[in-house]
């Protein structure tokens, strides 16, 4: 049997997915060993036939950080649509309740569930002292948009009701919002709609997220054509199960791009935090809309990360620049609920 070469290639199986060369030299030198380790032998998703396997495929070992211990981790479905992880400190009730984080997990809108994410659910339940309840919200091609939408609204309005609130031993006032991806689109959209529904929100947490349901390989994702783990062609593929048949008009809804929100409602956004891959084919669209936000007066604050893929906070684990995300992106919590 030949031995993998210095790289870290094994000659003896099939490479779906080598690093570019305009690329390889710009990405994390962690990264470009866990890729040539691992990712570039998988075969893409999207060149196989949807049957659902790729919710449950392990295509490499585990790579985040470690789950922590908390107080509790209990699993809800109040009703048929919504369920949710939520992860509670120890010690006793704060006399206000607990602040709350509700956090939607990435997947592209057709993958991922409520065991994703948890190494930083549980961190962030932890070290920001807070209720942290992840959503698993409906996915395509079985469902597609809006019922990944409608599920995390209503996932909110349960949690905001006065069951909800009870339940969970909540402080209504400290409720803050973020996703990863996929989830960081469903996350922006619902900030939006926490307006209309007058639920003050004090954070939106954004890491690597889906902006521009319209942006194509000569528009917005020309920059970095070339990036890893995300590339256009999965992206299309991962939009055509969401968006089905979508017209161009549908692209530009802001329930599916919320960069396209009205400015009077974008003007009125709490806080807003970006997690953003320096080597993430959507980093631009991303900048782009942190940029509007800030010209709208929006706080706004903004960590590059480079080197990083798209999947950078699922590499918590063994790329250091994976863990420092994670890490700074508790610190924006810690920032609004701790007062820190």
């Amino acid at each position: 049997m030949t031995a993998p070469t210095m790289s870290g290639t094994d000659r003896t199986r099939k490479i779906y997915q080598p690093l570019h060369p305009s690329v390889r030299p710009l990405l994390d030198p962690e990264y470009v060993a866990f890729h040539d380790k691992y990712i570039q032998y998988v075969e893409p998703d999207e060149d196989r036939p949807w049957d659902g396997s790729a919710r449950t495929r392990q295509n490499w070992p585990y790579a985040g950080s470690p789950i922590v211990e908390v107080g509790s981790v209990e699993d809800f479905r109040p009703a048929p649509n919504i369920e949710f992880r939520v992860f509670t400190p120890t010690g006793p009730v704060p006399p206000q309740g607990w602040p709350v984080f509700i956090w939607m997990h990435g997947g592209g809108f057709a993958g991922g569930d409520i065991n994703g994410d948890n190494d930083l659910c549980s961190m962030l339940c932890r070290d920001a002292n807070c209720v942290v309840a992840t959503v698993g919200y409906r996915l395509a091609p079985e469902h597609p948009y809006p019922a990944a939408i409608e599920d995390v609204t209503e996932t909110l309005k349960w949690i905001n009701s006065d069951k909800g609130s009870s339940t969970l031993s909540i402080n209504r006032t400290k409720i803050a919002i973020g996703g990863a991806s996929a989830g960081a689109n469903l996350a922006a959209v619902l900030c939006l709609i926490a307006l209309d529904l007058k639920i003050p929100i004090m954070l939106q947490l954004l890491v690597v997220p889906v902006i521009d349901q319209t942006a194509t390989v000569k528009t917005v994702w020309s920059e970095h054509v070339h990036a890893p783990w995300l590339t256009p062609s999965r992206m299309t593929w991962y939009r055509d199960l969401y968006l089905p048949h979508a017209t161009p008009a549908k692209a530009c809804e802001w329930q599916v791009s919320p960069c396209f929100a009205p400015e009077e409602a974008l003007r009125r956004l709490p806080r807003t935090f970006f997690a953003i891959g320096g080597q993430d084919m959507l980093s631009t669209e991303g900048l782009a809309y942190a940029e509007k936000l800030k010209r709208l007066g929006v706080d706004v604050d903004v960590k590059v990360y480079e080197g990083m893929p798209h999947g950078m906070i699922t590499l918590s684990g063994v790329v250091r620049k994976g863990r420092l995300a994670q890490m700074e992106i508790l610190g924006a919590v810690q920032k609004v609920f701790m007062n820190q």
